[in-house]
């Protein structure tokens, strides 16, 4: 399918990787779609959804490390702010509009992902710029509209929410409800009683989502 051969390789990175990768690209589209239409977050619960969800996972990342899979987040996270920084003031970006619209603009040349030998010290910053770019593109050279995108990246975030209730260890699950509890927690006890905590494999929705 040509939106696996254009979007596959966001979601073949470690888990932490992708957590990064498409939490910029939502953040961009939601924004730029939000500059198209304002109604569209209140209109479009899989572009609410997809937000959530992509914050919860951020929060994660940066907050909560030991409930994921073990990888190098942390790391990738600083990296990539320190690049985004780094672009905002050589481009004296003053808003998250003028800051999205600008990322969106980032010339990602042929549009293929930078190999991780090639990328600036784990920042994952050009890869997000150019997904979310090939995620915007859906809708013209694809035709799809954009409701059907929002339901494709939906898709990818509960999956990637489900892969990370299953995969943190119990014992984290356990601090967590000595905390008050978070949603992964929750998820992860909603998927045992339905019988599926053995989630092993890592997100690859991309892959099945209907794509035609």
């Amino acid at each position: 399918m040509k939106c696996f051969s254009e979007l596959g390789w966001s979601l073949e990175q470690e888990f932490d990787e992708n957590i990064l990768l498409w939490h910029v690209p939502t953040e961009l589209c939601y924004y730029a779609d939000l500059k198209r239409n304002s109604s569209i977050s209140v209109e479009n619960s899989n572009c609410k959804a997809s937000k959530l969800v992509s914050d919860y996972m951020l929060h994660l990342l940066v907050n909560r490390p030991n409930m994921l899979p073990n990888g190098m987040g942390e790391i990738r996270f600083d990296k990539t702010r320190e690049e985004a920084t780094e672009f905002f003031l050589s481009g004296n970006i003053k808003d998250k509009n003028q800051a999205c619209e600008k990322l969106l603009q980032v010339n990602t040349k042929n549009r293929q992902p930078k190999e991780k030998e090639e990328k600036n010290c784990m920042s994952v910053l050009f890869n997000a710029c150019l997904l979310a770019q090939s995620l915007q593109l859906l809708e013209t050279e694809m035709e799809w509209n954009r409701e059907k995108k929002w339901e494709m990246m939906s898709d990818v975030w509960i999956e990637m929410l489900s892969y990370a209730a299953s995969q943190c260890p119990s014992n984290q699950h356990a601090e967590a409800l000595g905390r008050g509890g978070e949603l992964l927690t929750h998820v992860w006890l909603l998927m045992a009683h339905f019988g599926l905590t053995e989630y092993s494999q890592a997100p690859r929705t991309c892959n099945r989502v209907s794509m035609l």
